[in-house]
Formats: C-alpha cells, sequence, structure tokens
C-alpha cells in the first residue's frame, strides 16, 4: 500500500496511515524497539549488581582471612616466648555451685556406664582444642579449682577457646584468685575474654611475687548461651627468670 502511493507521487500524512494500517500492528511496530532496550537494560544492570555483591563478598573474605592470619601470628610469637614457663601437674576439680553439664549415667547408682562430658582435666590438655574437647558446665555461672604440685609465683594466665568470633558458650568476663596458706582470698586475675581476639588471650596476674599453691578460676558470664558454657583451654606460667613482658 505504501509502495503504491510513494509510485503514485503521494505523500500520505501520518492520520491517514493510522486509518489504513490495522492499530495493532501499528503498535507492535513502534513498541518494539523500546521494550527490547529496556529489557536488555534491565539484564545488563542485574548482571552487574551480581558481579557487584560477589566482588564485595571476596573481598570481605580476604579481609576476614587477613584479619585471622594476622591474630594467629601474633599469638604464635607470645606462644614461643610465654609458654616456656608453662606449669604441669596441676589436679582440677570442679568447684562450689558449680554443675557439670551432661555429667554421667550410672547403673544402680553406683557403677559408671557412660560419661557425657569430658572431665574437668581437659582444660589442661596442651594438644590444640578442637570442637567439642571441653569441658562445659550448666548455665553462665561456674568455677573449677586449680591445685599446684607445689608453691609456684606464676606470672600469667591463658585461657583459650576453639571458635571465639562465633561460639556464643565461651567464656566472657572471669576471675581468678589466688589462695594463700592461711586461707585468704587474693584476686589475681580480672579478665575478658575476647571474641574478636585470638583463639588463645594472656593475662598478666597482679601477684606475680606471691607464691600460691591453690587458684579458682570463677567465670561470671559467657557469650550469650543460656544452657550451658564451654571451657576448652586454661594454662599456668610460672616466672622462670627475671625478664620482663607486655601484655596487650
Amino acid at each position: 500500500m505504501i509502495t503504491a502511493l510513494w509510485m503514485s507521487h503521494s505523500v500520505p500524512s501520518t492520520a491517514l496511515i493510522i486509518k489504513m494500517m490495522p492499530q495493532t500492528n501499528l503498535i507492535s511496530l513502534l513498541g518494539l524497539e523500546q521494550s527490547s532496550v529496556g529489557e536488555e537494560c534491565c539484564s545488563r544492570m542485574k548482571y552487574l549488581v551480581g558481579e557487584l555483591l560477589r566482588a564485595e563478598q571476596a573481598l570481605k573474605s580476604t579481609l576476614r582471612l587477613r584479619r585471622t592470619l594476622m591474630l594467629t601470628s601474633k599469638a604464635n610469637k607470645m606462644d614461643i616466648d610465654i609458654d616456656r614457663g608453662h606449669v604441669h601437674g596441676i589436679i582440677v576439680s570442679k568447684g562450689k555451685y558449680t554443675k557439670e553439664w551432661g555429667g554421667k549415667l550410672v547403673l544402680w547408682g553406683v557403677v559408671p556406664l557412660w560419661r557425657a562430658a569430658p572431665p574437668p582435666d581437659t582444660i589442661l590438655a596442651l594438644r590444640r582444642p578442637t570442637p567439642s574437647d571441653c569441658w562445659p558446665f550448666s548455665g553462665s555461672y561456674g568455677e573449677l579449682n586449680l591445685d599446684l604440685p607445689r608453691q609456684l609465683r606464676i606470672r600469667c594466665l591463658s585461657v583459650e577457646h576453639v571458635q571465639p568470633d562465633t561460639a556464643l558458650s565461651a567464656p566472657k568476663n572471669f576471675i581468678l584468685y589466688g589462695i594463700l596458706t592461711n586461707g585468704t582470698w587474693l584476686k589475681a586475675v580480672d579478665g575478658e575474654y575476647r571474641r574478636r581476639g585470638p583463639a588463645k588471650q594472656y593475662y598478666p596476674l597482679l601477684h606475680q611475687n606471691i607464691p600460691f599453691q591453690q587458684f579458682v578460676f570463677r567465670v561470671l558470664n559467657n557469650q550469650g548461651n543460656p544452657r550451658y558454657t564451654c571451657i576448652y583451654r586454661v594454662h599456668l606460667f610460672q616466672n622462670i627468670d627475671s625478664s620482663q613482658y607486655l601484655y596487650k
């Protein structure tokens, strides 16, 4: 139709073309290019947003890994020097008003059948802690008695957890008491286990020149678990020379 009009040298008006062509076909022809461009732009934007999200996630993972490696490296450097005075032969027992999580099952109340939780001296192990390799107690408040093999001047205490940044069962605020031979209790450490810190954290004693043979490690609360608290490792380190140490 349009070819015939062109050959007759007659240029029709737009209104005439609209009247002569079906309205549905006209709408389809006019809107084809615009909708295609819109869909292509939309798809491209979605792709770019996805790529940005993936790049952001990769950057966060890299920064998290770098921070963990830095903390671990710093902790390992401290371990080489500080852990030389590790105290061996400590006897650990459950403290007063402390209920072991899980406890044990016995036959007729006498014969042990199965122990649901590791013994308290698990906290003294020198192996690297793994999940569930700990001593748990009910609630968020509890304590352990630490009996040394003889009177020693203790320089610092270390507390270690397997996953400090994610575990709500890790201890938070705690106090270490040193007990003198006359029964006097002295606060030796008033510490906080930091979730954003390294797995193994060190705390200097307030009375490093006083010999102690008994300590009480008292957990005041944990990181948020209302049912139980897990203590993975607690170690004591004695004075072995006159070197000066810095704890941060």
